[in-house]
């Protein structure tokens, strides 16, 4: 099958721009001439096999994507990301998330390869109460998993991938993103945790990503922050099943009031809850 030179070059230029990257740049990277690179671009100039896994292994992509005529594309959903959260995203952070979505590919590759299935937890929620849809869907999935009422999750990674969400933790420069989630046209469900953070709260965002992989794939691609707007709704539904996936409402009720809680409380609480001590009295 030929290539089709002008769908190489749009999808190469996609990749390139989405990372920020000039051309002076991606040649240094990769040691192939920059004007065969803008030529590759334009659809002048067909690259060799060795080319090809070069700039596929630079762009950090399926090598098959590049020859394929009809792949559908897997940064469309990181376009739409940038065109709306593009500013809060420094250069190395968007290599990071790329770096992500191609172990996410690669992992769904691998499972299906291997003929590993995951179980599958889906909820539809009623109503217009968003919070109760968080806390209900929450209460489901402990169940799903055998979790009891003062059962403490211990790795909230494994559990999630378990049921579907393809999970990993990369570094983000900008400490106020705690976490995003894309819905990968080959992978699926895709969620990235931002390790700046303490690890306790990084379990939270790791929920509150699988609140997202629940409720609001169809949207595509989303980006949480550290303090989200009170107004937003889907945030907040996010938190609460982060809440209380984490820290069933079933148990903190048998605790004594968080306003009567010194720091000495409030610190063990929270390490027996396995969440960050500055979270656990404002979700409580």
């Amino acid at each position: 099958m030929a290539i089709n030179l002008q769908t190489l070059g749009v999808k190469l230029a996609k990749y390139r721009e989405q990372l920020k990257e000039s051309i002076v740049e991606v040649a240094f990277s990769t040691g192939i001439d920059a004007t065969r690179l803008t030529n590759f671009e334009s659809g002048q100039a067909e690259p060799t096999g060795d080319e090809v896994l070069i700039l596929a292994d630079h762009y950090r992509c399926d090598f098959k994507f590049f020859i394929s005529n009809e792949q559908v594309a897997p940064f469309e959903q990181t376009e739409t990301l940038y065109r709306a959260y593009g500013e809060d995203f420094t250069k190395e952070d968007r290599r990071a998330v790329q770096d992500f979505l191609y172990l996410c590919e690669t992992e769904d590759f691998l499972m299906r390869e291997l003929g590993r299935t995951t179980n599958s937890f889906t909820f539809s929620p009623t109503g217009n109460y968003f919070k109760g849809h968080g806390e209900t869907a929450a209460a489901r999935l402990r169940a799903t998993l055998g979790h009891d009422d003062r059962t403490v999750p211990r790795d909230v990674y494994a559990e999630f991938r378990g049921v579907g969400v393809h999970m990993f933790r990369r570094k983000l420069g900008n400490s106020n993103i705690s976490g995003l989630f894309i819905m990968h046209p080959i992978a699926g469900k895709c969620a990235l945790v931002n390790y700046s953070e303490d690890l306790y709260r990084q379990r939270f965002s790791a929920a509150h990503e699988m609140a997202h992989a629940i409720f609001d794939s169809a949207q595509g691609a989303s980006v949480s922050f550290d303090r989200p707007s009170g107004s937003d709704k889907l945030e907040l539904r996010a938190n609460r099943f982060a809440s209380c996936f984490l820290m069933p409402p079933a148990f903190l009720v048998k605790l004594p009031a968080p306003n009567e809680w010194t720091e000495v409380d409030a610190q063990k609480w929270a390490n027996a809850l396995r969440v960050s001590c500055r979270q656990c009295p404002e979700e409580c």
